[in-house]
């Protein structure tokens, strides 16, 4: 529940704590289990502060028991919010795991913020995969998955045109298997037995091409012999350039289309041995 003080009286309260306390902002924080921007936004009257809290204060320092009169009223601790907070997206969009909602709930009642972080700090720890695959599951029931193909999901344009070009053609692939290499996990867009193809047409070229590059490595120590970029004509020969030495190949999904067409497909191992012929821009291997 959280306190709806009249106007003023959370801020003075806050401050008076503080005083008692003799704390800084942030050890003062640390010291009720909550965030220090948390308890600056209390002290500003951004947001409300929890009974539990105002209850662990007043535990602490009986003087601050007169600020309950200052209470007009309590509310739910998701009031005020906009649809699409917490609870909305713990319930539509797969937020938390259902066997990890209690734990959850515990660490999140028992420090706000600090809980909840605390609660990803030991999932990774823990459970790294099941973290990832969680998190995973999240992103996809996002609102940023907004093209729907055959009962998946895709994030744009690009790789919904690559998806429909292998499924037209009858080429099974993976989409975002998630594949781990030295500690890391990665979600390579698509999968096909020992080759990687990402899709991409970001406008910041560099900065996507240093990133791919990382991701590239740690796939060639995964055992994926090659990695295919896709992008869009405009940004072709610029990530063909970046991505020299990396053993890439950058086409468009126009030259996709026309490798499994039916006059340069001839079985999916045709489709690395045609790369050369259709992209000038080929990327050469180190």
């Amino acid at each position: 529940m959280r306190c709806i003080f009249t106007k003023g009286k959370q801020k003075e309260l806050i401050l008076f704590a503080r005083d008692l306390y003799g704390l800084s902002w942030r050890e003062m924080a640390s010291k009720l289990r909550i965030g220090s921007s948390t308890l600056r936004d209390w002290r500003d009257e951004k947001y409300l502060v929890h009974y539990r809290i105002f209850c662990k204060i007043v535990k602490a320092f009986p003087q601050c028991e007169g600020f309950r009169t200052s209470i007009i009223g309590l509310k739910e601790d998701n009031w005020g919010r906009q649809p699409g907070g917490f609870r909305t997206k713990q319930n539509s969009r797969g937020f938390f795991d259902p066997k990890y909602a209690q734990q959850q709930h515990s660490w999140k009642s028992n420090g706000g913020r600090v809980g909840l972080r605390n609660w990803h700090t030991q999932m990774k720890a823990n459970k790294p995969g099941k973290y990832h695959q969680m998190q995973q599951e999240k992103l996809k029931k996002s609102l940023q998955y907004k093209y729907k193909y055959h009962n998946q999901k895709y994030r744009n344009i690009l790789e919904l045109n690559v998806a429909e070009i292998f499924t037209e053609n009858d080429i099974r692939f993976e989409y975002e298997h998630m594949i781990k290499c030295e500690g890391k996990f990665y979600l390579p867009d698509f999968t096909l037995d020992n080759v990687i193809l990402e899709c991409t047409y970001w406008h910041d070229v560099e900065q996507r091409a240093r990133e791919l590059r990382q991701k590239i490595e740690a796939y060639a120590k995964s055992g994926f012999s090659k990695t295919i970029v896709v992008t869009i004509q405009k940004y072709k020969h610029e990530y063909s350039r970046l991505l020299q030495g990396s053993n890439t190949v950058v086409i468009t999904s126009e030259d996709l289309r026309e490798i499994l067409g039916g006059r340069t497909w001839a079985g999916r191992e045709s489709l690395l041995n045609s790369l050369p012929k259709l992209s000038t821009d080929r990327a050469p291997a180190s």
